[in-house]
């Protein structure tokens, strides 16, 4: 019996021991940072690929994340030439038909003017809700609500599938919803364009009097990217848009890069909490930087395949003095894994050379460069990536060799082969004939011989 504890208790403490030596490859060293909000999303800016997800199909309400799409396109008609950056705009009547007191605003007053530009960064930067609608009826011709209908016919041709916007603002409606994926296709399309980078990442920016106001002075509503709210500020965030509604909670949508990995998080109806000291929590912000360092911390940007590998070495004919080529990879692929991948083991080269796969050798000539095959990179089920295989040295063709090798193609061919066959045969037939026939007519000869040899000796 004591014997038999005495090995359980072994077996235990070697149980303990190898347990975290035997974790699989691909293990995140956290895998759920468990986000406190409503819906989380955070995706690799550069593939598309999501790192984490949270109820990121729920339907949530937008409040200003809704301006994203609301700059986008005022810069895309910016960008067709249908209005000009420093076109003065008048603000309208009707462009406060539908604000709140309490809303988010620059005090832009109707008969105000103030150029596009400088509407696109009230927009953006401060949040102000009556810029949205100024700029709405702008691009949209005179009525908000075409610039609706606008707005909702570009979300479906992002692919949004849960989105309907019922106004430019975010102000809460009902009927104004949204879900963190598609709030992601519209960032990653507005990220696209380089005035709203530059708007979306500017902390501070001052607007010239205008007809009626002196000088405003914005400052952003986004303090992840604000070096003035030290509690928030993070250092590797940059953009895009905040939001916030007693129905929408606090949302964020940001990216962030560090060490050559480039993220998008989207944090959606976090809570505002106050702590036992009196301090106000926002976690719309610290959400979002919590997400991001359990990002970098866990996943790294690693190279998967460089243009300097050589892959292996194939076999090519009618080379002039060579007799094979080494191939190597067209491009470099790199890619966001788990921090613990080990790349020159868990993952796996799938290489086709065209030559092998269509049963038809490679010939000379060959120019370096030349794409001869191509090879994917996998992890798990997932395709990391691919690149097209070429020739690492130029190959010159051998004359000779070339020749030979027309000839012996060409004697190959069917046609040949039907008058070939009979040929030969004949030829075979003539060769016997002709021995055959050598054979009678040296016996004759050797038979004359003899006789005249004979009668030669009888005379004597």
């Amino acid at each position: 019996m004591k014997n038999f504890k005495l090995f359980t208790s072994v077996l235990l403490v070697l149980a303990i021991l190898f347990i975290p030596i035997c974790q699989p490859a691909n293990a995140v060293t956290n895998p759920n940072p468990e986000i406190k909000a409503k819906a989380a999303l955070l995706v690799d800016a550069d593939t598309g690929d999501v790192l984490y997800s949270q109820n990121s199909d729920a339907r949530v309400y937008p409040a200003s994340t809704t301006k994203i799409m609301t700059a986008l396109l005022a810069i895309e008609a910016y960008e067709r030439k249908e209005v000009a950056l420093d076109e003065m705009i008048t603000a309208s009547y009707t462009s406060h038909n539908d604000l709140t007191l309490d809303g988010s605003t620059q005090n832009i007053v109707p008969g105000e003017e103030m150029s596009f530009k400088d509407l696109i960064y009230c927009v953006l930067v401060a949040s102000a809700n009556e810029a949205c609608n100024i700029v709405g009826e702008r691009v949209a011709g005179g009525y908000v609500g075409d610039f609706i209908d606008m707005m909702n016919k570009r979300a479906s041709e992002l692919g949004c599938t849960g989105t309907h916007f019922a106004n430019t603002h975010g102000l809460h409606n009902p009927d104004h919803y949204t879900t963190a994926n598609d709030l992601y296709l519209i960032v990653k399309e507005a990220l696209k364009h380089p005035l709203f980078v530059e708007i979306c990442n500017t902390v501070t920016y001052d607007i010239p009097a205008t007809n009626v106001s002196g000088e405003r002075h914005l400052t952003t509503t986004n303090y992840l990217i604000s070096p003035y709210r030290t509690y928030y500020y993070y250092k590797y965030a940059k953009g895009v848009k905040t939001g916030s509604t007693d129905e929408a909670g606090h949302c964020l949508i940001s990216t962030a890069s560090k060490s050559n990995v480039n993220l998008i998080a989207i944090i959606m109806g976090a809570e505002q909490i106050t702590e036992a000291d009196g301090t106000i929590i926002t976690r719309s912000f610290t959400e979002s930087k919590r997400i991001y360092e359990w990002a970098f911390t866990n996943y790294t940007k690693k190279d998967i395949l460089k243009k300097s590998d050589l892959i292996r070495e194939i076999p090519v004919k009618l080379g002039k003095g060579v007799d094979s080529v080494i191939v190597k990879p067209e491009n470099d692929i790199s890619a966001l894994l788990p921090s613990d991948v080990k790349t020159d083991t868990d993952l796996k080269r799938d290489i086709v050379i065209y030559s092998e796969r269509d049963k038809v050798p490679l010939k000379a000539p060959i120019t370096a460069g030349q794409v001869v095959g191509e090879i994917s990179i996998s992890y798990g089920d997932k395709v990391l990536g691919t690149s097209k295989l070429v020739s690492g040295t130029s190959v010159e063709m051998s004359k000779i060799s070339y020749v030979f090798y027309r000839i012996f193609q060409f004697l190959k061919k069917p046609i040949v082969l039907v008058f070939a066959i009979p040929l030969f045969l004949a030829l075979l037939i003539l060769i016997a004939f002709l021995i055959t026939n050598g054979r009678r007519l040296r016996n004759r000869r050797r038979n004359r011989y003899r006789g005249s040899y004979s009668g030669r000796r009888r005379r004597y």
